[in-house]
């Protein structure tokens, strides 16, 4: 159905609506506010000439649902996510999953993952172990390989990705999961 179309329709049922007469003698100003008013009564929401959306009166110019969200609420969806998170849990996700990877051994989060554990994983745990990454460390490098990068458990790439996280002094939680953000900060730049 055509807008014109559309339009037509809404005139006939506002004119059914409205004597005659009274119909006739509307200025097109006043038909533009009937029918807006009749949008407004219909969604709630004020829509102007431009095909704007308006929100309690302001109009909000976002282009994509994260600007708009952003311009109505304050805050990015991210940080409502955060907040919501928080006031559920009482903590932040960053502490929750720091909390989730010191409680939990690498040959733990490979059950978790997997629900079996071959030799050749727990020679890899032993291996990064021996390189010197304590166990908190080797969850937050596996964790990183198997959800952010998406590439699987391929041994031989984690073993060299813990000697580059030794090379780097990434021996605590908390620098790992800094990196972590920050590479893959760096790959959805790259992606755009």
């Amino acid at each position: 159905m055509t807008k014109d179309k559309k339009r037509h329709i809404k005139i006939y049922r506002i004119a059914n609506e409205e004597r005659y007469e009274e119909v006739m003698e509307m200025t097109t100003e006043a038909w533009n506010a009937k029918l807006e008013e009749k949008n407004k009564v219909k969604t709630g929401k004020i829509i102007d000439k431009k095909r704007r959306k308006k929100e309690q009166g302001k109009v909000i110019h976002g282009k994509t649902p994260e600007e708009r969200f952003q311009e109505i609420n304050g805050m990015t969806i991210e940080e409502w996510h955060e907040e919501q998170f928080k006031a559920k849990m009482g903590m932040t996700t960053n502490d929750w999953y720091i909390k989730q990877v010191k409680s939990s051994s690498p040959i733990d989060y490979f059950k978790i993952q997997n629900s079996t554990i071959t030799e050749e994983d727990v020679k890899l745990v032993k291996d990064l172990q021996e390189l010197g990454l304590n166990d908190d460390v080797i969850n937050v490098l596996l964790s990183y390989v198997v959800v952010v990068s998406k590439i699987g458990l391929i041994h031989p790439l984690i073993k060299e990705m813990g000697e580059y996280w030794i090379e780097k002094n990434l021996l605590t939680v908390e620098k790992a999961i800094v990196f972590v953000r920050e590479e893959h900060k760096k790959y959805k730049e790259s992606s755009e």
